[in-house]
């Protein structure tokens, strides 16, 4: 998984600054994170680091980027090098992870719809609830279980597609087509049905799970209009997570 996002690292960086990425993907899983004010907090498949400086800035005590992609890592490290924050950085697999203490929350968008078996995303899982206390708490953003087959497209206008590996089944292959100025580049994550995720959650110690669906900025509507976002929230691609140890 890391080379594939080593390969693709400055491309991806860019298209934070979209308005889907802005207005509804920000902002949903910012407000799902809630209050971080003294807060320790580990961000996982940080990429380049754009929302781990986020999470330090909104008022975190200690944040902690873990990537498996180099490139991305040398990415996140080369903005705290220019801008220091007080962000730490680290590359490594989740599923591999050692310990690096307890956190209040761990957070994560898009992590584990990037396992490529149960048995890889129950790694993952196990890796997180190593990290929380008792009552510490998982917030990520994640592939939408729950979204049809013949649904997986329509999304020119917000920059990508996306298509999936027939017939689709636990561990089937997405990719994702992005544009990135004028640039073309894809990833690969892989679809796990609502009750795998749960099974695997519950399995490795989390409670409470809750799905949650995207939401869109205020901002968002003021700068695009409301009919623009329609095809992408009347059928989207991603979800909401969040549960308890």
């Amino acid at each position: 998984m890391g080379a594939q996002y080593d390969a693709i690292a400055e491309k991806y960086q860019r298209t934070k600054g979209s308005p889907l990425r802005t207005y509804v993907e920000a902002h949903t899983f910012l407000d799902l994170i809630g209050d971080l004010h003294g807060k320790r907090v580990l961000d996982l498949a940080c990429g380049e680091g754009f929302y781990t400086r986020q999470l330090k800035k909104l008022g975190a005590m200690h944040v902690v980027g873990v990537d498996i992609s180099p490139q991305m890592i040398e990415l996140a490290a080369e903005q705290e090098r220019q801008d220091s924050i007080g962000v730490e950085y680290v590359c490594a697999d989740v599923e591999e992870l050692s310990c690096q203490g307890k956190f209040d929350i761990v957070v994560a968008a898009y992590l584990l719809h990037y396992s490529k078996s149960e048995q890889a995303m129950m790694r993952m899982c196990r890796s997180i609830i190593e990290h929380l206390p008792a009552g510490g708490r998982f917030v990520t953003l994640n592939e939408n279980p729950d979204q049809r087959v013949e649904k997986y497209a329509g999304y020119a206008q917000y920059g990508f597609n996306k298509t999936v590996e027939q017939p689709r089944r636990d561990g089937s292959e997405i990719t994702y087509w992005m544009v990135s100025g004028r640039e073309l580049f894809k990833f690969q994550a892989c679809f796990f049905a609502r009750a795998t995720y749960e099974r695997v959650l519950a399995a490795a110690g989390f409670r409470d799970l809750r799905w949650h669906p995207l939401t869109l900025a205020e901002e968002g509507i003021e700068a695009r209009g409301t009919n623009y976002w329609q095809e992408y929230l009347n059928n989207p691609p991603i979800i909401g997570l969040e549960c308890w140890v």
